[in-house]
C-alpha cells in the first residue's frame, strides 16, 4: 500500500469516524519515506495531515492558523519544526487546491482548503481567492451536519474558524449557515456533565455583532443553559460534588448574559444558586479543598460585583484557610554527599585569601537564569505531569498568597520557582561553606565590613546598623540578624536610583511623599541598566516575589514565623549583603 492507497482509503465519503491524526499517522507508517526523492506531491500529502490545528503558541508559530506538530531545540538558540511552513511552496498549495476541488470526504476537502486559505499570504506574499474559503467553510458544515468526527470538541474548533473567516469575507449566507449548523450541532451532541461540548453556540454567537442572531434563538440558547444549570444542580450528595464543575460553566455563562442585559436580579440568582450548591458539594471534602472552593466562590462573588456575599465569603476563605496547614503533610527527600565531594568542594572555594574566596561565594551564589531554566526544561522532559496544571502556593496560615497557571502558560513563574527551589537545596552547602571559613579564617563582622568599605550607596550611620546585624548572625541570634539587614539592602537599592539622578519618592493620599516600594525600586529602568540582569533577578526572587523567597515583604509585615529566622534565610542575607561590593560609582 503506498500513499494514493491510503489517501483513497480515506476519502471515502461514507468513512466518517476519523481525523487527520488517523491519515497521518497511516501515511508515515510507510515504510522507506526516507531513502528516496519524493515528487512533491507525495511530500506534499504528508505535510498536509501533520499541521496542528488552532495552534495557540505564538512563540514558535508562525502567525497561522495551523503550525508544526513537533518543535525541538537545536540547543544552538534555533529550532528544528515539523512540519515547516518553510517546506511549503506555491506549486505546493496549487496541488493542495486541486485536491480540495476532487475530493470526496469533507474531512479532506477541510484539511487542503484550510491550508490553502491559512498559508496562501505567508508563502506568496498574496490574499488567499475567496473560493478556497468557501470551500472551506461548507466542508466544516458538512462535517459538523453529517457526523464526520472521531471526538465532538474538535469539531467545535472548526466551526469558530469556519464561522471566523464567513465573517472576515461579510458573506451573510456562508454567517448565517456557519451559525445554524453551530446551534444543530450543540443541540444535537450536548451532553450536561460534558462541559467540553456544549456552551460554544453562547460563546461564538450570543454577544457575536457579526451575527444575527433571532430573538428567539438567542432565547433557546439562554433557556437551555438555564435548563442545564436546574439539572446539574438537582443532584444530592454525595453525587452533586461530580457535576459542580459543569454547573459552573453554565453559571458563568448565564452571569455574563444577565450582567450585559443589565439584570442584576437575574446575575444574583444564578450566581447565588450555584455558590450555595458549590458549597453543600463541597462540604465533605478535605480542608484544602472547602478552602480553595471558598477562595473561588469569593473569586465568582467580586466578578459579579456581589460585594456582601463577596465580604462574608472572605470570612469563610480566611476561617477555613487557619485549618490548612494542619492538613499538609511534609513531603522530603534524602540526599547524601560524601565526605571527598564536601572537602573537594571546600578546597576549591576556600584556597588563596578570605577575600578570594569571599568573592567566590558571592558569584557561586547567584542563580544563573540559562542554568535554571536548563534544568526546568530537563525536568518537564522527564516528568511532565506535575506543570500541566495549575498550582497555589499558601502561607504558614493556609492562605493562597499567588497562583502559578500550567507551565505553558507562564514559563517564567515556573523558572522563578525553579530558582527559589534551588536557593534552599544550596542552602545546605552555604551553611557548610560559611562555617568552614569562620573556623579556617575567622571570617566575621569586619571582613564583611571591609568588603563593603568601597560601596558607594551604604553610607553614614547604616554601617553601624549593618554591624550590629552581622553581630547579631555571627553570634547565632537570626532574628536580630535579618531585622536589621533586610531594611538596610533595601536602603542600599534605593540609593542607587538617586545617585543615577532617579526618584525613589511616591506621592500619598494625605498630600505627602513616601518612598517607593522595594518592588517598584528594582522594576526601576535606572536598576536594570545599573545592575546585572542575574543580580536584579536574585533581589527580586529573595526579598519581594511572592513566587519566590519574598523576605522583605513577609518580614516587615510581620507573616515570618520564629522558626523561619533561621541560617537558611541569614546566610542568604550575607550573600544578599555581599552582593552590594559589587556597586562601584563611575565618574563621568
Amino acid at each position: 500500500m503506498g500513499i494514493k492507497d491510503i489517501l483513497a482509503k480515506y476519502d471515502d465519503p461514507t468513512l466518517k469516524i476519523f481525523d487527520e491524526t488517523d491519515v497521518n499517522s497511516e501515511l508515515n507508517r510507510l515504510p522507506g519515506l526516507g531513502e528516496k526523492k519524493l515528487p512533491t506531491e507525495d511530500i506534499g500529502e504528508l505535510m498536509a495531515f501533520g499541521f496542528y490545528e488552532d495552534y495557540q503558541d505564538r512563540n514558535t508559530g508562525w502567525g497561522t492558523y495551523f503550525g508544526p506538530m513537533i518543535v525541538r531545540p537545536n540547543g544552538d538558540g534555533t529550532v528544528s519544526e515539523s512540519p515547516s511552513i518553510r517546506l511549503v511552496t506555491p506549486e505546493m498549495l496549487t496541488y493542495w487546491l486541486g485536491r480540495s476541488e476532487a475530493a470526496q470526504n469533507p474531512i479532506l476537502v477541510a484539511r487542503y482548503s484550510g491550508l490553502v486559505w491559512d498559508f496562501t499570504k505567508y508563502v506568496t506574499e498574496k490574499k488567499p481567492l475567496a473560493t478556497v474559503a468557501r470551500i472551506y467553510i461548507n466542508a466544516v458544515n458538512r462535517i459538523a451536519n453529517e457526523r464526520y468526527y472521531k471526538v465532538e470538541v474538535y469539531v467545535f474548533t472548526k466551526l469558530k474558524r469556519a464561522l471566523s473567516i464567513a465573517i472576515l469575507l461579510k458573506d451573510k449566507v456562508l454567517i448565517s449557515e456557519c451559525k445554524n449548523t453551530i446551534i444543530a450541532f450543540e443541540n444535537a451532541v450536548s451532553v450536561d456533565n460534558l462541559p467540553g461540548i456544549w456552551g460554544h453556540a453562547f460563546d461564538m454567537l450570543v454577544f457575536n455583532k457579526q451575527v444575527e442572531l433571532t430573538v428567539s434563538e438567542e432565547k433557546s440558547i439562554i433557556d437551555e443553559l438555564e435548563a442545564k444549570l436546574d439539572r446539574l444542580l438537582s443532584f444530592n450528595q454525595p453525587d452533586l460534588i461530580n457535576y459542580i464543575w459543569s454547573a459552573q460553566n453554565s453559571a458563568t455563562r448565564l452571569g455574563d448574559y444577565y450582567r450585559k442585559k443589565s439584570d442584576k436580579a437575574a446575575v444574583k440568582r444564578v450566581i447565588s444558586k450555584f455558590a450555595l450548591s458549590s458549597i453543600l458539594a463541597n462540604k465533605d471534602s478535605s480542608v484544602p479543598q472547602i478552602a480553595g472552593n471558598a477562595e473561588e466562590i469569593y473569586k465568582l462573588y467580586m466578578k459579579y460585583n456581589m460585594k456582601e456575599e463577596a465580604a462574608e465569603m472572605l470570612l469563610k476563605v480566611r476561617e477555613h484557610s487557619t485549618k490548612v496547614p494542619a492538613e499538609m503533610k511534609r513531603v522530603g527527600a534524602e540526599i547524601t554527599i560524601p565526605n571527598e565531594k564536601i572537602k573537594e568542594y571546600l578546597d576549591g572555594m576556600t584556597s588563596g585569601s578570605l577575600e578570594q574566596s569571599l568573592y567566590r561565594l558571592l558569584i557561586t551564589y547567584i542563580p544563573v537564569t540559562e542554568t535554571a531554566t536548563k534544568q526546568l526544561q530537563d525536568r518537564f522532559s522527564k516528568a511532565p505531569i506535575s506543570y500541566l496544571f495549575t498550582q497555589q502556593l499558601v502561607d504558614n496560615k493556609g492562605r493562597v498568597i499567588t497562583t502559578i497557571p500550567p507551565l505553558a502558560e507562564d514559563f517564567e513563574s515556573h523558572l522563578l520557582r525553579e530558582i527559589s527551589n534551588d536557593m534552599v537545596i544550596q542552602a545546605i552547602m552555604l551553611k557548610i561553606l560559611v562555617d568552614n571559613l569562620i573556623d579556617k579564617y575567622g571570617l566575621n563582622s569586619n571582613d564583611i565590613l571591609l568588603m563593603l568599605k568601597e560601596c558607594p550607596v551604604i553610607y553614614g550611620s547604616r554601617t553601624k546598623i549593618i554591624e550590629r546585624g552581622l553581630d547579631a548572625y555571627f553570634a547565632g541570634d537570626y532574628m536580630v540578624a535579618v531585622h536589621l539587614i533586610v531594611p538596610q539592602i533595601e536602603e542600599a537599592i534605593r540609593n542607587v536610583v538617586e545617585l543615577a539622578g532617579g526618584n525613589v519618592l511616591k506621592e500619598s493620599r494625605s498630600g505627602g511623599f513616601h518612598v517607593r516600594t522595594f518592588d517598584d525600586i528594582l522594576r526601576d529602568p535606572i536598576i536594570s541598566e545599573a545592575l546585572d540582569p542575574e543580580l536584579v533577578n536574585y533581589f527580586k526572587i529573595l526579598f519581594t516575589d511572592q513566587r519566590g523567597w519574598n523576605l522583605r515583604n513577609n518580614v516587615c509585615h510581620g507573616m515570618t514565623d520564629f522558626e523561619e529566622f533561621n541560617y537558611k534565610t541569614a546566610d542568604r542575607l550575607i550573600h544578599a549583603l555581599l552582593c552590594l561590593s559589587f556597586i562601584k560609582e563611575i565618574e563621568e
